[in-house]
């Protein structure tokens, strides 16, 4: 057995776990006899050491407000674009003493109820009925054709639910008419935009955009099955977490900012 191991073997067996060993260049220890532990009594302490603590907001104003609570010469906000997400390290490292990193703040940019909705069924496709129920489900998120416009095309696809449709032809106008036929006998078209707009905010409780999505469509034995399209819906999330980057710098001064994986 070598020196040092004797030195460690010795140490645990006879040292007792008051004695702080340093050493030039290490980091200081205590040796603990086999059989005992190591125990914090911070928790009967009138207060703790160090603040401990990984709050995540809801809101770009909420980050702004604790980060500038909190933070001191060394904070430091980490924007990701990756996840777009930005963190506040709030006990940072200092240019010559280093910290424990252990408070921090984070805004995650939680999706809205009306991205995940679109999002979640982006190119799914709909018969007639299910998707006249979509529309009028989501009625307040478009922004063109207006609302109005799109329920009366609602309206007919629940009314003819039963309906076989024939063709689908595209006009000049760049709208689609499909003609149907009924059990009945009777025949009629129903007529629906190429394209359609929608205004909704990525983020909760964000800045509102618009966002355009093609209309898609398949006849097959007389069955309509159609879809949208989004266009583009990542541009859309890079746009609204650079309005974001902007809140946060123009909220938060005097402090390190980078673009890094935090």
């Amino acid at each position: 057995m070598s020196e040092e191991q004797n030195f460690v073997e010795t140490q645990f067996l006879n040292a007792a776990a008051t004695h702080l060993h340093q050493y030039p260049g290490c980091t200081p220890f205590v040796a603990v006899p086999r059989g005992h532990q190591l125990e914090s009594i911070e928790a009967f302490q009138d207060s703790p050491n160090r603040i401990r603590k990984a709050l995540k907001v809801q809101t770009p104003e909420s980050f702004i407000l604790y980060f500038n609570k909190f933070c001191n010469d060394d904070s430091m906000v980490v924007l990701n674009d990756d996840s777009q997400s930005v963190t506040g390290l709030l006990d940072y490292h200092g240019v010559a003493e280093p910290s424990w990193c252990e408070h921090e703040v984070k805004y995650a940019c939680p999706k809205s109820r009306e991205w995940d909705t679109w999002t979640r069924f982006n190119k799914h496709k709909f018969d007639q009925l299910a998707f006249a129920e979509f529309i009028e489900e989501n009625i307040k998120d478009f922004a063109e054709p207006s609302g109005g416009e799109l329920l009366e095309i609602a309206t007919k696809f629940s009314v003819i639910r039963t309906a076989v449709f024939n063709s689908g032809v595209k006009l000049q106008s760049g709208e689609f008419e499909f003609q149907f036929s009924e059990q009945n006998n009777s025949k009629g078209t129903v007529t629906v935009p190429e394209k359609i707009a929608i205004g909704i905010a990525p983020f909760h409780n964000g800045t509102k955009y618009r966002i355009s999505a093609r209309l898609r469509y398949r006849l097959r034995d007389g069955e309509l099955k159609i879809w949208f399209e989004l266009i583009e819906p990542e541009k859309v999330l890079e746009d609204a977490f650079n309005e974001v980057k902007t809140v946060i710098r123009n909220g938060i001064d005097k402090v390190m900012m980078i673009e890094a994986a935090a």
